[in-house]
């Protein structure tokens, strides 16, 4: 879809239940909610709609730097020409960001927020996380992708993929979004907290326990930010979506049908 001279990419899934919008993290694409979705009851009836971001998967990047503000208004503008005037937001890390920025400027058309492993403003382990990731990347992004893996999950889950750990790093590595550098950036630099008090929607806040990259302190900000928010942490690292999508679909799917 061509949305203010930008392809933006995305996919649908699911039936003619409430919309969702569903937005990914920093180098991934909108199949990282694919385990999530996969683990919702049967007769969960949802109206599925995952956005690549800019530089992911379609989605193409402009040439200026990436703004939370623009990213959040495009990501407003695919659910507008999908004809879906209102709708409930879910993201994952930078995509958690996204949503809640979302949700403090279209009040009227965010029905519910939910946001895993986000943040309000990097720290600055945060900052020189995102920087070894950058350099990582441009030097190989298989040391990246077997980092990634070390430091994303936690020890239990090592234990149990250690025989297929190679397999991982090779697939992982070839789906690293062209845009990540400019995913970074927007890492390092997105700054919500005069936005984060705007928001009204229920929001639903997911945090990791063992998350090394976004600590769980920062979905407690969150928490502490937005009234009437519920935070939830799990016993897992960043990467919660792909260790435990069971988990993080038990608490989506009762949140989403209240709202």
């Amino acid at each position: 879809m061509q949305i203010d001279g930008q392809t933006v990419g995305y996919e649908l899934a699911g039936d003619d239940g409430p919309p969702v919008l569903l937005m990914h993290g920093t180098t991934m694409n909108h199949k990282s909610f694919d385990g999530v979705r996969a683990a919702l009851p049967a007769d969960a009836a949802y109206s599925f709609v995952m956005m690549d971001l800019p530089g992911s998967g379609e989605s193409t990047l402009p040439d200026e730097p990436l703004v939370i503000e623009n990213v959040a208004a495009q990501a407003h503008a695919l659910m507008r020409q999908l004809d879906h005037d209102r709708y409930h937001v879910v993201g994952f890390s930078i995509g958690a960001v996204v949503a809640a920025a979302l949700a403090a400027l279209q009040p009227r058309a965010v029905r519910s927020a939910t946001l895993i492993a986000g943040w309000i403003a990097a720290d600055a382990r945060m900052k020189a996380t995102f920087e070894l990731w950058r350099n990582l990347i441009a030097t190989d992004p298989k040391l990246f992708t077997r980092y990634a893996l070390v430091d994303g999950f936690t020890a239990a889950w090592h234990e149990q993929m250690a025989p297929m750990m190679e397999m991982a790093v090779d697939l992982s590595a070839a789906t690293l979004a062209p845009g990540s550098a400019a995913h970074i950036d927007l890492d390092v630099t997105v700054d919500l907290t005069s936005r984060v008090g705007q928001i009204v929607a229920p929001t639903l806040i997911i945090g990791g326990a063992e998350d090394r990259w976004v600590d769980v302190a920062h979905s407690h900000a969150l928490g502490r930010a937005i009234a009437g928010s519920r935070v939830e942490v799990l016993a897992a690292g960043h990467m919660m979506m792909a260790e435990q999508p069971a988990q993080v679909a038990a608490l989506l799917h009762p949140f989403l049908a209240a709202h």
